[in-house]
C-alpha cells in the first residue's frame, strides 16, 4: 500500500497568494493517498481559502490556523509577525511530507529545524523585478514557475535548473474565464482606466498618486479604478483610509482599498487602460487580452537596458505630469504595443490550461526524486 503523503499549503503573507495555490491544493487533494492541509495565518485568508474551496467540491482540503502570537499583532504590520508565527507552529510542521508557499519568508522554518518537508514555492505574481528572484528561492527544493521567463531568470539567478518547473498560472486558470463576464462597474460607456501603483513607494509612482488621480479627475472625463497594491493598506489607519476615498467621485471614481476584487482579476476584467509602474498585476491584465498599458516614471529610472523593467516596453513611459496626455495617446493607439504584449504574454505563462494539474503533478513526482 503506498504511504500517504501530508502536504501542507502556507499562507502567511496576505490573502492575495490564496488565488496562486489553493487550485493547485484542490488538484492535489483529488489524488489518492494524498492529504492536503491549507494553514492561514489569520481569519482573513481563513475565510478566503474557505470560499475558494467552495469551487472545488471535489477537493477535500483541511483548514488550520498557524500559531500566531496575539501580543505581536499590536506591531500593526501583519508581516512582522510573520517569523514568530512560523517559530510558533514549526512543530505542526515539521512532520509534513511536502510544504508549498507563495512567498519567501516560510524557507526561515529550514533554519528552525523544520527539514523534513520538501520546500515547494510557487511565487505569486509573474513579474520583472530583481525582487522576483531573490536569494531566498536558492533554498527551496522546487520552485514552480508560470512559463520559460521565469525559469530562465531563476536559473540565471542561482536557482539549480533541476529545482525548477514551468507548470503555468493557475491562478488565471482559476479565475480568467469568470473574470471576462464581469459587468462594467460604471453606468456609462466611457472607457475604464485602472490605477495600479505599487506599494514599494521607492519604486513606484505611490507618492504622486493623489496628484495623478486629481490630474485625471479634473483633465478627463474617463472613468477611473484606483487600486492600489494590497499591501498599501497593510495596517492603514482610519485617517488614511478616508484620505484615499476622497478621491472617490460617485459614478466616475471608484477607490478600493481592500475588496476581494483587488486580487481576483476583477478590476484588470474590465479595464480599457492600464495605468501602473511596477507591479506585475500588468501581466494578469494583459494575459485576458491585449489592451492599452501607460506605466508612470516618477524616479526618473535609466529603465531600457534593466531587465527589471521589461514590461514597460508594453506601453508608453511617462512622467506623472504627463499622465493625462498619455492617456488620451494611449487609447487613440490601441494596437501600438500589440504583437510585444501577445509574445510577453506567451513567455510568462505558458499555456493555462492544466496549470493547477501540471504544479500537482511535478509536486508529486518531486517527493519521489532527489532534492
Amino acid at each position: 500500500m503506498t504511504d500517504r503523503r501530508r502536504i501542507a499549503f502556507l499562507y502567511v503573507g496576505g490573502v492575495h497568494h490564496v488565488f496562486h495555490t489553493l487550485p493547485v491544493a484542490c488538484a492535489l487533494a483529488r489524488r489518492e493517498n494524498v492529504e492536503i492541509t491549507a494553514f492561514c495565518a489569520d481569519a482573513a485568508i481563513e475565510a478566503t481559502v474557505r470560499q475558494v474551496l467552495d469551487d472545488f467540491p471535489g477537493a477535500t482540503v483541511r483548514v488550520e490556523r498557524l500559531k500566531r502570537p496575539a501580543l505581536l499583532d499590536r506591531l500593526g504590520k501583519p508581516s512582522l509577525t510573520k517569523l514568530p508565527m512560523l517559530w510558533r507552529s514549526r512543530g505542526m510542521l515539521a512532520g509534513m511530507d511536502a510544504l508549498v508557499t507563495a512567498e519567501c519568508t516560510s524557507i526561515a522554518l529550514k533554519r528552525m529545524g523544520v527539514t523534513r518537508p520538501l520546500f515547494v514555492c510557487q511565487p505569486h505574481g509573474a513579474g520583472d523585478r530583481a525582487v522576483s528572484f531573490e536569494p531566498r528561492f536558492r533554498r527551496f527544493d522546487r520552485v514552480l514557475v508560470a512559463g520559460p521567463k521565469t525559469a530562465r531568470r531563476m536559473v540565471d539567478s542561482g536557482v539549480e535548473a533541476r529545482r525548477v518547473r514551468e507548470v503555468g498560472y493557475a491562478k488565471a486558470e482559476y479565475l480568467a474565464a469568470r473574470a471576462r463576464l464581469l459587468p462594467r462597474p460604471f453606468d456609462n460607456e466611457r472607457p475604464i482606466v485602472l490605477y495600479n501603483p505599487h506599494f514599494r513607494s521607492a519604486l513606484s509612482s505611490l507618492d504622486r498618486a493623489e496628484e495623478i488621480v486629481r490630474a485625471i479627475r479634473e483633465g478627463t472625463d474617463l472613468n477611473l479604478i484606483v487600486a492600489p497594491h494590497i499591501r498599501v493598506f497593510e495596517g492603514a489607519s482610519d485617517s488614511e483610509l478616508r484620505r484615499w476615498q476622497s478621491l472617490v467621485v460617485p459614478g466616475r471614481v471608484l477607490v478600493d482599498t481592500g475588496s476581494p476584487r483587488m486580487i481576483d482579476m476583477s478590476h484588470v476584467a474590465v479595464a480599457d487602460l492600464y495605468l501602473g509602474d511596477v507591479s506585475s498585476q500588468v501581466y494578469e491584465y494583459l494575459l485576458l487580452k491585449p489592451r492599452p498599458c501607460l506605466f508612470v516614471n516618477a524616479h526618473d529610472v535609466a529603465w531600457e537596458d534593466d531587465p527589471d523593467y521589461a514590461f514597460w516596453y508594453l506601453g508608453d513611459v511617462v512622467r506623472p505630469e504627463e499622465v493625462v496626455r498619455g492617456m488620451a495617446d494611449a487609447l487613440a493607439h490601441p494596437d501600438r504595443y500589440r504583437e510585444k504584449q501577445v509574445a510577453a504574454v506567451a513567455e510568462t505563462f505558458g499555456p493555462l490550461e492544466g496549470s493547477a494539474e501540471r504544479a500537482a503533478d511535478a509536486i508529486l513526482a518531486s517527493l519521489g526524486e532527489p532534492r
